[in-house]
């Protein structure tokens, strides 16, 4: 009780770093959830279109020009100013301008394949409205052979003028789910940082010279006080894991008590643990308290950094992510990934999870066994 005691005294020295772990934490949470898009819906957004008609009402080019108005916003500027025209384009108040020469509707019907003239944004909206364009004239070529007049224009508007109805075929709340997985994702830096830190600090602590000559000259049996010092962090690893589950409920509420957030509290018990055998590692390695800080920040950032936590993978250069492959991180926010898109639990769904578990569980024997060999090599020097 003695040890629990005194392990207990040194932890409450150190929460002012476990409370700035844990609020950089929900800072980063919230301001995603702010920012992020929670938008579920697509909304047609419509090009501004200017058209420069030198045609006239041509049974083809009026067909076209109405096909162009349906599918964009149609501008209404002075084409006899070409000065006000390029001005418009430069400001942004059109996106595109189309130029029908003279005889289109006639040219395009005898198979002269007239060329249009556009002045465009170069943006995405110009580049919808080009599509448009080149799809309504490949119909034209088309159906030209089969049609003609009004026939033409009517069975080419049927076909260009045809809407597909996407229908989303899924239970999942995406938008949600990618906040708890960015959550997730994160908690990776307070929990590794958060353990490496406080152990590494117990253990400098009562490993200490003083501390080590006088546990060895009493009658305390140190396999016992070896003990109690495991326990003590273990506790304080179940208790920072719980704590962070709970702010996970606060911040996610519903969705924490679904499968896929039964997921993500196994996959994170699972990298505490690996957490708490590489804050022993580290612990035993050194018990310079001055360098304890930089090891944390070399360790949780840049595992944080390096594994798709703080930048997403599909950003990251494809060596950084071969690397990454070497940290127990990578494989936690794995998983956390794969999570997000899971509808069904069945075995050939969750077996990619399992392989990452057991990787991270991998980890966790690494560390301890690399532990067990400090340890021993330390008390031979000794």
């Amino acid at each position: 009780m003695t040890v629990f005691k005194t392990i207990l005294k040194i932890l409450n020295k150190k929460k002012g770093m476990l409370i700035l772990y844990t609020a950089i934490l929900i800072s980063i949470t919230v301001l995603n959830q702010t920012s992020g898009s929670n938008a579920v819906d697509f909304e047609d957004s419509k090009p501004d279109v200017l058209i420069v008609n030198k045609d006239g009402d041509n049974a083809i080019t009026k067909g076209f020009t109405d096909y162009i108005s349906k599918h964009s916003e149609i501008k209404d500027i002075d084409i006899n100013n070409e000065e006000k025209v390029d001005d418009a384009l430069f400001y942004r108040d059109v996106n595109f301008i189309i130029y029908i020469p003279k005889n289109f509707g006639k040219d395009l019907m005898e198979g002269k394949m007239p060329t249009l003239e556009y002045k465009s944004t170069k943006d995405q909206y110009s580049s919808y409205t080009k599509m448009l364009v080149e799809k309504y004239i490949k119909m034209i070529n088309v159906y030209k052979e089969y049609y003609t007049g009004e026939e033409l224009i009517s069975k080419v508007n049927k076909v260009v003028n045809d809407e597909v109805k996407v229908e989303l075929k899924t239970s999942l709340d995406t938008s949600k789910l990618s906040s708890m997985t960015r959550y997730f994702n994160f908690l990776n830096y307070a929990l590794l940082a958060g353990c490496v830190y406080c152990i590494s600090m117990i253990l400098a602590s009562v490993k200490e010279n003083n501390v080590r000559k006088r546990t060895i000259i009493s009658s305390y049996n140190y396999k016992k006080f070896n003990r109690i010092v495991l326990l003590t962090n273990g506790i304080l690893i179940l208790v920072m894991w719980i704590f962070y589950m709970v702010l996970s409920g606060i911040l996610f509420k519903d969705l924490l008590i679904s499968t896929n957030g039964l997921a993500y509290i196994l996959n994170a018990l699972m990298f505490s643990i690996c957490s708490l055998t590489i804050g022993f590692f580290i612990g035993n390695i050194t018990q310079n308290k001055n360098a304890i800080g930089g090891i944390v920040n070399v360790v949780a950032l840049g595992s944080s950094f390096l594994c798709g936590c703080f930048v997403p993978v599909e950003y990251m250069p494809d060596y950084v992510i071969k690397i990454a492959h070497v940290l127990p991180t990578y494989y936690f926010v794995a998983n956390n990934e794969l999570i997000k898109g899971m509808e069904r639990f069945n075995f050939t769904a969750i077996k990619p999870l399992l392989i990452n578990g057991a990787v991270v569980l991998g980890f966790s024997i690494l560390f301890t066994v690399a532990t067990n060999i400090v340890s021993r090599k330390k008390q031979t020097i000794a």
